[in-house]
């Protein structure tokens, strides 16, 4: 007996072969089984990335509109906050003066936070500037209280609680500014004027405007806030 027939014909190999024959191997599927399961695979992954591409681009929309609506509603964008007074900024250009009632005006800081949010003004305390003849244009930049405006009934203007102005210096006409004249009176109240002014040519006063006789023909504003009483205190 060679060495080919001990390797294929011994007892050994032969106990195996037997052993093996009882054990059930399956069988290999048609062809076009494994096609339709390709084809199966093939959609899922189509549809799942679908799902994920919609998802991103609701997501993309969501955050566009948020944003429109975000620049489309005008916010604050920075405030200066002084103890006299507080100046809010607004994303659509406009600014909001609130006075103090319960603090004297600084002039200085007035000026200086209307530089910072473009707003061409000089700010006086004691004193008074304008121009001869007044700039048109001030009811279109400044609204607010009515000049003289009473808070006490008939008769002379009584102290505004919290006096508010808002101010579009996108509305000033070039060459001209805002000027505020500040006054503390013997009263213990202060006197605000608000009007326009052109920058090359105005003069300057220490003697308050007079509040019982309102400009109506340039719609200034002055009024009294502070002094004794709740406004003051």
């Amino acid at each position: 007996m060679s060495e080919d027939d001990q390797l294929t014909g011994g007892p050994a190999l032969q106990e195996l072969r037997q052993s093996l024959d009882g054990i059930a191997m399956p069988e290999r599927p048609p062809l076009r089984t494994i096609t339709a399961r390709g084809r199966a695979y093939r959609r899922q992954r189509r549809a799942t990335t679908m799902r994920l591409t919609g998802a991103g681009a609701v997501a993309v929309a969501a955050a566009i509109v948020g944003l429109d609506g975000g620049l489309n509603s005008p916010s604050k964008s920075a405030t200066v906050r002084t103890p006299s007074f507080t100046l809010v900024s607004y994303t659509d250009g406009t600014a909001k003066l609130t006075l103090n009632p319960g603090a004297l005006l600084n002039p200085t800081e007035l000026q200086s936070a209307f530089a910072r949010y473009g707003i061409p003004a000089k700010v006086t305390s004691g004193s008074y500037c304008s121009s001869s003849p007044e700039p048109a244009g001030f009811a279109q930049a400044v609204s607010g209280p009515g000049r003289g405006t009473s808070t006490s009934g008939e008769g002379s203007p009584g102290p505004v609680p919290t006096p508010e102005l808002t101010i579009d210096p996108s509305k000033i006409p070039a060459g001209t500014e805002l000027t505020v004249g500040d006054f503390n009176l013997a009263s213990g109240e202060q006197e605000a004027e608000f009007a326009l002014m052109s920058s090359s040519s105005y003069t300057c006063t220490s003697t308050p405007p007079d509040l019982s006789k309102p400009d109506t023909g340039n719609a200034d504003i002055g009024l009294l806030y502070g002094g004794p009483g709740p406004s003051g205190s």
